[in-house]
């Protein structure tokens, strides 16, 4: 059995992440058995302009998008999108663009639980479905609590070492030519931008896996 490595580079406000991983882990199943892989998420940050308490989302995305028309009909795409995939996106009018460092943060801690998809899944969903506001520290450890994370580990999320880290990762992600989310980085090296079709990911995934038995 191989084992794959794949890095996914993502932000916990980005619908295309929500979705990309979706198409992602249907390619990984149409793969097969023959393959162990390693998925590990990796921060980057779509707004780390917004304040700690987050900003109002029509306000914020429809000066982003060019007015509030544009805004609706981009969500409304989405949601049709979403129903597609199997994904619910619901949207309104107080709903919150957070600051996602802290998320992020609690991803660094979820990975040495070996939690880091499922808290993943958990972050969008609560985000995208249920309109919480993934800056709220309250909020994050639900999330930790609801998937199973140790009390040990999370009496230590937001502590000093983790925002280090994480701050880490950010700087070296910006340094790799890493503009845009979902990025999908195989085995160190081959890099997928965006959120691509499964049959597309899984043509792709399948042509690495080839080239890397082939060295």
């Amino acid at each position: 059995m191989a084992d794959i490595r794949i890095d996914i580079i993502a932000d916990y406000v980005c619908p295309w992440c929500y979705l990309g991983y979706t198409r992602l882990s249907q390619a990984i199943e149409q793969l097969g058995d023959d393959y162990k892989f390693d998925l590990r998420w990796q921060p980057f940050e779509l707004h780390p302009e917004i304040p700690a308490e987050g900003v109002e989302r029509d306000a914020y995305l429809s000066r982003k998008f060019g007015s509030q028309e544009k805004l609706n009909e981009v969500s409304h795409a989405l949601q049709q999108i979403g129903i597609q995939e199997g994904l619910e996106f619901n949207f309104s009018e107080e709903d919150i663009v957070p600051n996602t460092f802290l998320a992020h943060q609690l991803m660094t801690r979820a990975k040495s639980s070996v939690l880091g998809t499922p808290i993943a899944l958990a972050l969008f969903e609560a985000y995208f479905t249920h309109g919480k506001n993934l800056g709220d520290k309250s909020v994050l450890i639900k999330i930790a609590e609801d998937a199973g994370m140790e009390k040990s580990e999370i009496e230590n999320l937001f502590c000093l070492e983790d925002q280090v880290l994480t701050e880490k990762k950010l700087k070296h992600l910006s340094t790799i030519d890493i503009h845009s989310v979902p990025t999908y980085v195989i085995n160190d090296k081959f890099m997928i931008q965006g959120a691509h079709t499964a049959d597309s990911l899984f043509k792709t995934l399948h042509d690495i896996i080839e080239n890397e038995e082939l060295e």
